[in-house]
């Protein structure tokens, strides 16, 4: 009987796995058009760019708004003035921090890493969001998503991997962003903040987060987006964990995989589901997911108390008319 519901699990998981990357394709069908239709202009979309992967910063591609401020940044020395007939002395102002304005990628074999563009003209060290895709589907498809949470301050570190469930690609996406942490060559050199590294990802994505968390300590919150894991795979989870589902999700079923997942986490977690949200939305739509991701990164890998209130029973989410089935745990 037990081997005969496994087999029943495995042959839905399958058929699932195969309306994902049926709609995954139809995805990237309709950004090809899109991208086809616009293919005359001759500059790319800005911050859209990926470059292959190099120590060199001159190499990637940043956006207009980072091209124009840079060209703006405000001199540090004021030159002598003549005054009467006397010259005054040089001032100097200190040199202000620079500003999360805009994002930059870079591609190193089957990673693709998004940050913020000031990471290269700072000394402090950014915080890591390891990313895992959904069945089927390139990272290309959540760029919009990610260039958000680098806007926001943090590296984001993805694989290119399709097949995510077991966890493996995004702990080797930590190994990979620590290990350019120490490498001189690197523009991540001494960059990144490696005790503060959470994980998000969609669909199978959402799993592997669950899954790379139960086995690897380094990951200190999660941010799971329709998230296919179980509730055997969820329990006993200790990293704060935000699930966010959508309530026009056919492809995973909120009630059977992510309220489930939530209640078998042992530590802080959140569920919220996004009316009318079907399953690509993080794709289609990334603003309206997006927020909400941020804030729990920035409650949980920046201590950031005003986030953390935004989860509480009563907070902003828990109100939140476009959203619905709110729960809080821990």
């Amino acid at each position: 009987m037990e081997q005969k519901k496994r087999q029943i699990k495995k042959s839905v998981s399958l058929i699932l796995a195969l309306v994902f990357v049926l709609l995954c394709c139809t995805l990237g069908g309709c950004k090809k058009a899109t991208e086809a239709e616009t293919s005359t202009a001759p500059e790319a979309t800005a911050g859209q760019g990926t470059d292959t992967y190099a120590p060199n910063p001159s190499s990637v591609t940043e956006d207009a708004q980072t091209a124009a401020s840079s060209e703006k940044q405000p001199a540090t020395t004021k030159k002598a003035a003549a005054s009467g007939g006397k010259q005054e002395a040089a001032k100097t102002t200190a040199a202000p921090e620079p500003q999360i304005t805009g994002t930059a990628t870079l591609t190193n074999g089957n990673k693709t890493v998004v940050y913020p563009k000031a990471l290269e003209s700072t000394s402090r060290r950014y915080p890591v969001i390891v990313w895992a895709n959904g069945t089927g589907c390139p990272t290309s498809l959540y760029m919009s998503l990610l260039e958000k949470f680098a806007n926001a301050g943090y590296v984001v570190v993805a694989d290119a991997s399709v097949m995510t469930a077991d966890g493996s690609a995004q702990r080797n996406s930590i190994d990979f962003i620590v290990s350019e942490s120490k490498s001189a060559s690197s523009v991540f050199y001494n960059k990144i903040d490696t005790a503060k590294i959470g994980a998000s990802g969609h669909s199978q994505g959402g799993r592997s987060c669950v899954n790379a968390a139960q086995a690897d300590a380094r990951i200190q919150c999660i941010v799971s987006i329709a998230g296919a894991s179980s509730a055997q795979e969820a329990n006993g989870l200790k990293a704060p964990t935000l699930y966010l589902t959508g309530t026009s999700d056919m492809v995973v079923v909120s009630s059977q995989w992510v309220k489930p997942s939530y209640d078998a986490t042992a530590g802080r977690a959140v569920y919220a589901s996004l009316k009318g949200a079907a399953h690509t939305v993080c794709m289609t739509n990334p603003e309206k997911v997006s927020g909400y991701a941020i804030s729990w990164f920035d409650a949980y890998l920046k201590n950031d108390s005003e986030a953390k209130a935004v989860f509480a029973v009563g907070g902003k989410l828990a109100s939140d008319a476009d959203w619905q089935d709110f729960a809080s745990k821990n």
